[in-house]
């Protein structure tokens, strides 16, 4: 494959939140990867994190040119996300979690399709999380498909490539779907018609254990923030036609 020294614009934006275990790992592999090879921009966005994270990313920060963006407190990962999503100033935008289960490697098969689409996500073929996050997730697929057409695999993935055009056009108008950021930032793409390629791509386990999110305790209150949100922006998405 051929490795661009110089891609049309690209920058590598990845939220962080309490991620002390393995995020000096992480960010270096994607760095070495991605960052070095392209000469594109690495705008970190932390999230108020409580368990070092901040002070291991400030370490880092001295040793890899990266663009840190420390918060004071806790936003949550749809607003976190859309913080360091609006500081991206290039054409291109590669948008990946960090908790260690994306395979950094595996952008080269997102950026090969950039001229092919809008948005290239990430699919993933062999899950690897716990069996509720699953099961959520077929749930959330299976709606999707009845409410709003949706023929894609993967909408919630964290490992996507955008052009910032789209980005641009969407972003603002993301809030209905406080759990799936990216699922409803998909919804509306696809609403817009953009283009929209899916690419496969590994999963590993989560460094650190399972999300912090999904735990089984949360799930009733989850999926009923979901369920209100998806008919909400169907509602929405309904009376803009």
């Amino acid at each position: 494959m051929e490795r661009l020294n110089s891609p049309e614009g690209l920058t590598v934006v990845m939220p962080v939140y309490n991620e002390a275990e393995g995020i000096e790992k992480i960010i270096s592999a994607f760095y070495d990867e991605i960052v070095r090879k392209t000469g594109a921009e690495f705008t970190i966005a932390e999230d108020g994190s409580t368990d070092g994270t901040k002070e291991i990313l400030q370490k880092i920060s001295t040793k890899i040119p990266i663009l840190l963006y420390l918060g004071s407190e806790r936003k949550g990962y749809a607003r976190a996300a859309k913080d360091a999503l609006r500081r991206a100033n290039s054409p291109y935008v590669f948008f990946s979690d960090s908790d260690g289960q994306y395979v950094p490697s595996d952008f080269w098969s997102l950026w090969d399709h950039r001229f092919d689409a809008d948005l290239v996500i990430g699919r993933k073929i062999r899950r690897a999380e716990g069996i509720h996050r699953l099961i959520l997730s077929k749930g959330f697929h299976a709606i999707t498909r009845v409410l709003f057409d949706v023929k894609l695999h993967d909408i919630d993935c964290g490992f996507r490539l955008v052009k910032r055009t789209l980005l641009l056009a969407i972003l603002d108008n993301v809030e209905e779907l406080e759990y799936s950021f990216w699922g409803e930032f998909t919804i509306r793409a696809l609403a817009s018609k953009a283009r929209i390629v899916e690419v496969p791509i590994s999963q590993r386990p989560r460094v650190g254990g399972d999300t912090r999110i999904y735990l089984p305790k949360k799930l009733p209150k989850i999926v009923a923030k979901q369920l209100l949100g998806l008919f909400r922006l169907k509602r929405e998405l309904r009376s803009s036609r």
